[in-house]
């Protein structure tokens, strides 16, 4: 069983927090690696200098050291994020962390970066926050036995498949491809969420999705951009939001959707696009 697991935190401010307009969640990435900065700083616990770039570079900055690994320069991170806002005012914010692999063992460590990111401020104008956890849990994943799914796009999710963009609508094949990809690359870095790699196996998975009947019922590209704090430059992050229905054995493919809800897709999932959630209808059966 893969480890996922779920930390929730509230932040709350005595005034409106200025976060992304479309997708929030950029704000805090943003914020996310200033924080950890702080904490591994402070760190006494790990005691050489070395160990520290070490753990920052595997949950902020992870580089590619085996290209036959992945074809990305800076692979999948080992958590997300997302969230929402809680109060009409906008001095609430729920924030999601997903913790995925082993990095559902540095919970403590986590629970120090998010409590920094609340006192050192949040937003364009720094708000300073109090920041408290709600819960934490372990994923159970599952996907029940379906004849029809429905995919909700929450966020913006961009896929690409032999040079092609995805933004406009998300067929099977696709997603499938892009989300097998992504728990594999992610199961090579982190070690723990397991998929059967074989080359030739996926490929048969693969060429199987594309008998999956796609439609969508709403949504299309939206256009979202983020500014580089490090550069100063704008950044697009557009992808498909709106809901998609799938029809087909879904059987083959059950191992690997039963991970979506939780490690989303696409470009920029750090950051909070490619989060899905998904509806099953089951086959019906005659008595």
């Amino acid at each position: 069983m893969t480890a996922i697991k779920q930390l929730r935190y509230e932040f709350n401010s005595p005034e409106p927090l200025s976060l992304h307009e479309d997708v929030p969640t950029i704000t805090f990435r943003g914020a996310f690696g200033y924080a950890l900065a702080q904490v591994l700083a402070r760190d006494e616990t790990i005691s050489e200098f070395s160990d520290k770039i070490d753990l920052y570079k595997a949950f902020f900055m992870t580089e590619n050291t085996d290209p036959a690994l992945s074809r990305n320069h800076n692979p999948s991170k080992p958590f997300v994020l997302r969230g929402y806002f809680s109060r009409p005012d906008l001095k609430s914010f729920i924030l999601e962390v997903i913790l995925l692999g082993v990095a559902s063992e540095y919970e403590s460590f986590f629970d120090k970066v998010i409590e920094t990111i609340g006192y050192m401020g949040v937003g364009k104008r720094n708000a300073v926050c109090k920041c408290l956890k709600l819960s934490s849990r372990i994923v159970e994943t599952d996907f029940p036995a379906s004849h029809e799914i429905l995919i909700d796009f929450i966020t913006p999710t961009r896929l690409k498949s032999q040079d092609r963009i995805f933004s406009e609508e998300i067929p099977f094949s696709v997603l499938f491809a892009r989300l097998y990809d992504r728990i594999t690359e992610i199961s090579s870095y982190y070690n723990d969420m397991t998929l059967n790699q074989d080359d030739e196996y996926a490929h048969h998975l693969k060429c199987l999705a594309a008998n999956i009947a796609s439609e969508k019922v709403n949504g299309g590209n939206y256009h979202v951009s983020r500014t580089s704090s490090r550069t100063g430059d704008q950044i697009r992050l557009d992808g498909f939001v709106g809901e998609m229905r799938y029809t087909g054995d879904f059987g083959p493919f059950a191992g690997t959707l039963k991970y979506l809800p939780w490690v989303h897709v696409g470009r920029f999932s750090v950051f909070g696009c490619g989060w899905t959630t998904i509806r099953c209808n089951s086959y019906r059966t005659s008595k």
